[in-house]
């Protein structure tokens, strides 16, 4: 941010105060002045509107009365481009009022059927457009068409209009009613390629339409064509840039969402407050009709309020990764603290930024008018000072949601993924204003539209220079006031410039800032007195990483547990594998061996996933280990394992386990099976593969009784080259994307498919499979498997 002291960016933001009103006056002397400067008050168009509505038919009716300005583009392009600015003396209509009135009224016969009228008035006061449609209109008697003419001149007349020649007659006639289409034309005597077109149509004795226009020879190419190829391309362009930035964005959301590292609290309220700015907006525009207000605008609002939650929510995460100082102002507004200096800074700092600019884009438009080949083209919100109370509030609104967007794209999201990208080198500075100058911040006002690349490209360099200098809230803040005041561009053209509604807004909102940042630059408490805002998302990484930290740590003991090497014997080859489905997981095996000839193998798995299944796996080791010091007969160990087990841990708690003592002098296994899955067998003489399942109830479920009176125990003879293969539920059980399961069958068909090669090799091949079998899915469960082949007995 840019350190100056108290005085100086008093003085600064004094500057742009009256940075602000030069701005104004730069602009109500631009050379477009003298074509849309109106030379009659809105309040005189009001009038003379009334007037021709109370004289109509429907003049003792109630209606509902509409006011708006139009600009003619064409005309304006063309003024600039061939008149020098000036307007030509004959009829020339750039602009015009237009009021309406529409309604029902009640009739004898329909009851109540819909009536409108209409007038237009260009900016000299001069009728240039009439439409009237009431019941009734369509009655005889009617004119004949000598009459028809007569009553068109004699119109013509009432408007001071020579109307030229009759170019165009039609007539037609609907429910013995008669209506006279006539259009007559006379040429420019300003410019032969432009034509006074005045069309009016006679409805039975009425005049329900009359439109006095200008048109151009359609064989005369008016403006160049390259400007139009120009603007295409740029249109092309910029929807390209706003295309990739949008697609961008999309990306990053998916991305940090997957990463739970978004903050939405915050970007839900101001997702609503965007909705609830841009809806009033269309429905003040939009205002009285009902679909336009309630359908149009509700749509239009919760569309870039989600919209915004999702842009919002991601610049937000990515400039805390990298700039979270810039967030600093911000959260303690959206915290409810507002008396902090450094929101006085924001203030002054805004209004030096507005006023820069703003009196750039003057100068800019005033020298235009001065340069050949070049002319400003404005659309329609460029006439809020001419359109009333109303417009006026669409537009502080629709600026409110443009800012909210900017900051947030550009300014947030933009500018840091920039200086990410390029290292936070100078590169990002240039790559930045480019950014900005392709965007349309210069509003595209200056034609032909490369014009406006190469004039407003310096102001970008001056941007980009100071984006990182200054906080987002004042970047906010002088967003909002150079679009609304470059809005009321056209200020200085209307009758009573400093004393008009737009003028006093633009005053007050100016004066606000001021005022305001003078007061609260004196604060005595700065964002550094408060405690820094944490979003919820950061809460959950210090929690998560807290919890790996802890699974990472009893992952390392469970490992301690587990057999740190594989019995090495020469009569038998053994392999094994144990793949936890979590960081620690419930499977377990082990090895005993006393010294008598024998080697004990045990696998199980404790019910439920993480450390509390870990920490019974653990207990349950500690218990077999023990007894099997003393006594050596399966069935009577698993039965005194159950005892102490189901004595010491929650009834919720079981393990499922194998236990299976080889005895190599005796060339016997004998195993007992407490509820785990069954033992698989590959016996070499018989050449096939079997399931043993043993009865047995799982440890833990039975104090004793049941389960030693249940526990059964069983002797294989052992031969050279028998295969053993103990394993858990997590192998056979093991989900492909459709949801089937990997199964004892396809397990004892790879065994058998590998009963030749090493119990290592055969472990391998079987762990492959099953995670070729389970590609694209999440291990659900531990995956634990011990292969023992007999080599020689």
């Amino acid at each position: 941010m840019i350190q100056i002291s108290r005085r100086d960016t008093i003085l600064f933001g004094v500057a742009g105060c009256l940075l602000v009103v030069l701005y104004i006056w730069v602009a109500s002397h631009m050379p477009i002045a003298g074509l849309v400067r109106p030379s009659v008050t809105r309040a005189e168009v009001l009038a003379l509107a009334q007037r021709a509505f109370d004289r109509s038919y429907l003049g003792d009716y109630d209606l509902q009365r509409q006011t708006k300005v139009n600009l003619d583009k064409n005309l304006l392009t063309y003024a600039q481009m061939h008149f020098d600015n000036r307007l030509p003396p004959d009829f020339y209509p750039i602009g015009d009022w237009e009021i309406s009135w529409q309604g029902d009224i009640e009739t004898k016969k329909e009851g109540l059927q819909p009536a409108s009228f209409l007038v237009k008035y260009d900016f000299s006061g001069k009728l240039v457009e009439l439409q009237q449609d009431y019941p009734g209109l369509q009655q005889p008697p009617n004119y004949k068409e000598s009459e028809a003419l007569r009553v068109a001149q004699e119109f013509f007349t009432e408007q001071f209009v020579d109307a030229g020649t009759l170019t165009n007659k039609s007539i037609n006639r609907d429910s013995h009613v008669l209506t006279y289409d006539l259009t007559f034309s006379k040429q420019s005597r300003t410019a032969p390629e432009l034509w006074e077109t005045y069309d009016i149509r006679l409805t039975g004795r009425n005049v329900a339409y009359y439109r006095a226009r200008i048109t151009f020879d359609p064989e005369v190419v008016i403006f160049p064509e390259s400007y139009q190829t120009s603007e295409y391309a740029s249109l092309i362009m910029v929807g390209i840039l706003w295309a990739s930035m949008v697609i961008l964005i999309l990306i990053t959301f998916f991305k940090r969402l997957r990463h739970d590292v978004l903050e939405f609290r915050r970007a839900f309220w101001l997702g609503f407050l965007v909705c609830f700015t841009l809806w009033p907006a269309l429905a003040l525009q939009g205002w009285p009709d009902p679909q336009v207000v309630l359908l149009g605008g509700g749509i239009a609002g919760t569309l870039a309020g989600l919209s915004f939650l999702i842009v919002y929510a991601t610049a937000d995460s990515l400039t805390r990764d990298s700039l979270p100082e810039r967030l600093a102002l911000t959260d303690l507004l959206c915290r409810g603290f507002i008396r902090v200096r450094e929101l006085g800074q924001a203030l002054l700092q805004s209004l030096t930024l507005s006023g820069a600019f703003l009196l750039s884009l003057a100068g800019v438009y005033w020298l235009t008018g001065h340069v050949g080949s070049s002319y400003l083209k404005f659309e329609g919100e460029s006439l809020v000072p001419f359109q009333g109370a109303r417009f006026l509030g669409a537009a502080l609104l629709e600026n409110v949601t443009a800012a909210f967007f900017l900051c947030a794209t550009l300014f947030l999201f933009a500018a840091v993924s920039l200086r990410r990208w390029l290292h936070a080198s100078r590169w990002y500075i240039v790559g930045f204003a480019l950014l900005l100058d392709f965007a349309g911040l210069h509003f595209y006002h200056v034609q032909p539209t490369f014009l406006s690349f190469l004039i407003f490209l310096p102001f970008a360099f001056l941007i980009a220079c100071m984006v990182f200098r200054v906080d987002i809230v004042a970047i906010f803040l002088s967003l909002f006031t150079v679009y609304f005041l470059h809005d009321l561009v056209l200020i200085g053209y209307l009758s009573s410039p400093l004393l008009s509604m737009p003028s006093l807004v633009a005053m007050g909102w100016v004066g606000t800032l001021l005022c305001g940042g003078v007061l609260l630059i004196f604060s005595e408490r700065s964002v550094s007195d408060f405690q820094n805002y944490v979003p919820s998302y950061l809460s959950r990484i210090t929690e998560r990483e807290r919890f790996l930290k802890e699974l990472e740590i009893a992952r390392t003991v469970q490992l301690r547990f587990l057999p740190q090497a594989i019995p090495s014997l020469p009569n038998l080859d053994i392999a094994c594998i144990c793949q936890p489905a979590m960081e620690v997981g419930g499977d377990y095996y082990d090895f005993v061996q006393n010294g008598n000839g024998s080697i004990g193998v045990i696998i199980g798995d404790v019910s439920g996933k993480g450390v509390s299944a870990a920490f019974y796996m653990t207990m349950a080791k500690g218990i077999i280990k023990t007894i099997s010091k003393t006594v050596s007969s399966p069935k009577e160990v698993l039965s005194r394992m159950n005892t102490i087990f189901y004595e010491n841990v929650p009834k919720d708690v079981f393990i499922s386990v194998i236990y299976g003592e080889f005895d190599l002098d005796n060339k016997v296994l004998r195993y007992a099976r407490a509820g785990h899955n069954p033992l698989i067998v590959f016996k070499k003489s018989k050449g096939m593969t079997e399931l043993l399942v043993p009865k047995g109830l799982a440890i833990g479920l039975d104090s004793g009784t049941i389960f030693s009176q249940t526990i059964e125990q069983i002797e294989i003879p052992l031969e050279k080259d028998d295969l053993f293969v103990f394993y858990t539920d997590g192998i056979s059980e093991s989900t492909n994307s459709r949801g089937d399961e990997f199964g004892e069958e396809r397990l004892t068909e790879a065994i058998a498919a590998n009963n030749a090669a090493s119990a290592k090799k055969l472990t391998e091949r079987i762990h492959g499979a099953i995670r070729t079998f389970a590609a694209g899915t999440t291990q659900h469960d531990d995956l634990t498997m011990v292969a023992i082949r007999v080599r020689d007995i």
